[in-house]
């Protein structure tokens, strides 16, 4: 007759221990999605910040350029020619530049133990 009442007690300590487990599986996921999350729009934020200043930046070089050639279309012409060359070159190597390590952040993101 003792031995129903201990079933009873270790199923309840199961049954809690399992419901905890779950919880901290959500907590645990939740925080390292936010973590991902919180990165990739940090990220994007100075991209975007970054955009701005080169797009500045090629303005003012494209008219210096220009200035010193006699036409200023010359320069955007210089500027133009320029960004397409760096674009082949990101594209010709888009994989190795791009899409390994923003593949290896994420992954190294989502399974480090450290916290930040």
């Amino acid at each position: 007759m003792e031995a129903q009442p201990k079933v009873k007690t270790i199923y309840q300590h199961l049954k809690h221990y399992v419901e905890t487990r779950a919880k901290l599986a959500m907590l645990d996921t939740t925080d390292k999605a936010s973590s991902v999350i919180s990165s990739i729009v940090s990220y994007l934020v100075t991209a975007v910040m970054m955009i701005f200043v080169l797009f500045f930046l090629s303005i003012g070089a494209a008219i210096w350029i220009g200035h010193s050639y006699g036409e200023t279309s010359m320069g955007f012409l210089i500027v133009g020619l320029f960004y397409l060359l760096v674009t082949l070159i990101v594209y010709a190597s888009r994989i190795k530049l791009i899409k390994t390590p923003i593949t290896n952040s994420v992954i190294a993101s989502m399974y480090s133990d450290e916290k930040n």
